[in-house]
């Protein structure tokens, strides 16, 4: 039976915990002198004359895919990360009085939806497996061609490698396409920020083929991000990010309130704000108050109208 537990993380699981971390460590290290061994025997193939060019860039790529990512982890968690906070951490003191100015694209007026790293993501996954793959080929490909060739209990097992990769590269090559035709969905902010008790103005610009088909739904959201763990059936627990909803509001609106021009479609958003919710937290906060403005389209012929926006909203301060 699995449930709910808020209780103090008992020393059991402190001890589970730190022996994960310590085998995750082991394993991107494992990865990234795995990574180096391979690199180098590419280099010996290669100069001895035992591996062709295909092989030995097959065995390159894939021994330099295994070392990034072995170094990275470790370039990540204690370099990359530790500077990244470091750097939230002081705009937040920076903009202690305008906390919303601390959000590079609160300033700027100008939030993105955007799907860009949906692509370079599918990319990057799709010259993963493909490398591995061509790897695994270069050094068994009789055998891979023999179950491919034989009855279905072997050729069915042979053929997943392919038909994953294929099907990971026309959702790369979708992703790609849904990109460029449409690009990203633009929040631009006319009322920053959004003081509570008022009103929470802007606009949502979009590319589309022609004007809107059908209705589209503005949802204000406030909600609180927060760590919760749960436990498992067999005793442990584990920690995942949930948002608690506080207050939310949904605004319709019809074709004839937005405008179509040259392929973008405008959106004004214009919607009360209640007065007994908490303000925007920060991404340092925890729990963090978070304040989502999403955009749902009426029809599937609209879909590129689909964003998530995380918006400004605050109390007033006093002057002094």
């Amino acid at each position: 039976m699995s449930g709910n537990d808020d209780r103090p993380t008992p020393w059991i699981q402190r001890v589970v915990d730190w022996v994960l971390a310590l085998f995750v460590h082991g394993l991107f290290a494992i990865l990234a002198i795995l990574g180096a061994l391979v690199i180098n025997a590419m280099v010996q193939a290669w100069r001895t004359g035992e591996a062709g060019p295909g092989e030995a860039i097959g065995l390159g790529f894939f021994g330099l895919v295994m070392l990034v990512i072995g170094v990275g982890f470790f370039y990540v968690a204690y370099v990359g990360a530790p500077r990244f906070l470091g750097g939230l951490e002081r705009n937040r003191r920076k903009h202690g009085d305008r906390p919303w100015l601390a959000n590079r694209q609160w300033r700027a007026r100008r939030v993105v939806h955007s799907t860009k790293f949906t692509a370079w993501f599918m990319w990057f996954w799709c010259l993963c497996w493909w490398g591995i793959v061509g790897l695994i080929w270069s050094v068994n490909e009789e055998l891979i061609i023999a179950d491919l060739q034989g009855p279905w209990q072997q050729a069915i097992p042979a053929a997943i490698p392919f038909v994953a990769g294929i099907i990971g590269l026309l959702v790369a090559i979708g992703v790609t396409w849904q990109r460029y035709r449409f690009g990203d969905t633009v929040l631009l902010i006319d009322s920053l920020p959004g003081f509570l008790g008022e009103r929470f103005r802007g606009k949502v610009l979009a590319r589309l083929k022609g004007p809107l088909n059908e209705p589209a739904t503005l949802t204000l959201v406030c909600g609180r991000l927060r760590k919760h763990r749960t436990r498992n059936s067999n005793g442990g627990y584990r920690t995942e990010w949930v948002t608690d909803p506080l207050w939310s509001r949904h605004h319709s609106l019809h074709p004839t309130q937005t405008t179509f021009d040259r392929g973008m479609v405008t959106l004004p958003v214009d919607i009360a704000l209640p007065t007994d919710q908490p303000e925007s937290g920060h991404i340092l906060d925890e729990p963090q108050i978070v304040w989502t403005l999403k955009v749902s389209p009426g029809t599937v012929l609209d879909r590129a109208l689909t964003g998530e926006f995380q918006v400004p909203v605050f109390a007033r301060r006093d002057p002094g």
